[in-house]
């Protein structure tokens, strides 16, 4: 039986860093038509950690949570923790989420972390958290966290569909919330991404993603018993923004259905766009639903549908 699940609270942290793109472009020595191409995928500005690491972060957004939720540690069940990028872990034999469980208190949690889809990691997480609520009776209450510093300013560029910014998320997933509940999840994982980008293949790997995401996207709907014209609002990644407006056009989905503010404003935080476009997105209405999308190099993508 699969579990009636929701999200109940969101929090989310960025570093008071704030970059732009140009000038990121002068100091790491871009090509200007490298700047130009990320200003038309819709990348204005990104948050720069300036030397806080991944574990600083999340233990920040964590903090946001539990102040919002007013929920004490001991109530956690589980934490799950996710990220993109390898240094954004504490090497052996420290264990990062060992270490936020200590640092606040989680002494009834497991804990554990899930990263191998890369950016598309925090949904696809989802379907292992799922999957453990309905295993387990007991499980009331797991949080789920996301974090990534790049140390390298010269490497943010992700080709020329955006840059990296750094920051973190933390969202409590529930059993029986009454608030933004999970009703469907597709991932799909070829590895056929990594191949093309070692081969330069932008091309192909465009189409490639163009179509897995609009396959994804109507899967997770038709699955959850609805249709697109249903979904009020779809969370994206901040990944190529006209290439999602493409995909809506090829959806019939109307372009203002796109939750796009944060893109100029925060671009592409690894693991955690979707669920601070969830966190930030207040017009939400109750009783209707609306998609979380995400992308990860190497050909991972996840959607997930949620009810408000």
């Amino acid at each position: 039986m699969i579990p009636d699940l929701g999200i109940p609270h969101v929090a989310f942290h960025l570093p008071e860093r704030v970059d732009d793109v140009r000038g990121w472009g002068k100091r790491t020595g871009q090509k200007s038509a490298t700047v130009q191409n990320l200003e038309r995928a819709g990348m204005r500005y990104y948050r720069n950690a300036n030397g806080q690491n991944a574990l600083g972060l999340a233990a920040s957004a964590i903090q946001r949570l539990l102040v919002v939720s007013g929920i004490a540690p001991g109530e956690v069940d589980c934490i799950v923790y996710v990220h993109t990028l390898q240094g954004s872990v504490a090497p052996p034999p420290m264990s990062l989420p060992g270490l936020l469980c200590e640092r606040f208190g989680f002494a009834n949690a497991e804990a554990f972390s899930f990263a191998q889809q890369h950016c598309a990691s925090a949904l696809g997480a989802l379907r292992a958290i799922r999957a453990m609520f309905a295993a387990r009776a007991h499980l009331k209450r797991v949080v789920l966290v996301g974090a990534d510093a790049m140390p390298l300013e010269s490497e943010r560029l992700v080709q020329a569909e955006g840059i990296l910014g750094d920051g973190a998320f933390a969202a409590i997933i529930e059993r029986d919330a009454t608030v933004n509940r999970l009703r469907a999840i597709a991932t799909h994982a070829s590895g056929l991404g990594w191949r093309g980008l070692l081969a330069h293949n932008e091309s192909r790997l465009a189409a490639q993603n163009f179509f897995t995401a609009r396959r994804l996207i109507t899967q997770t709907v038709h699955e959850a018993h609805f249709t697109l014209a249903d979904i009020q609002r779809i969370l994206p990644h901040h990944l190529d923004l006209p290439a999602w407006h493409r995909l809506l056009d090829s959806l019939h989905v109307p372009q203002d259905r796109l939750f796009a503010e944060n893109f100029a404003r925060i671009a592409h935080v690894t693991v955690s766009d979707a669920f601070i476009n969830l966190a930030d997105c207040e017009a939400l209405i109750p009783g209707r639903p609306f998609l979380l999308f995400a992308r990860g190099v190497g050909g991972f993508s996840a959607a997930a549908l949620l009810v408000r």
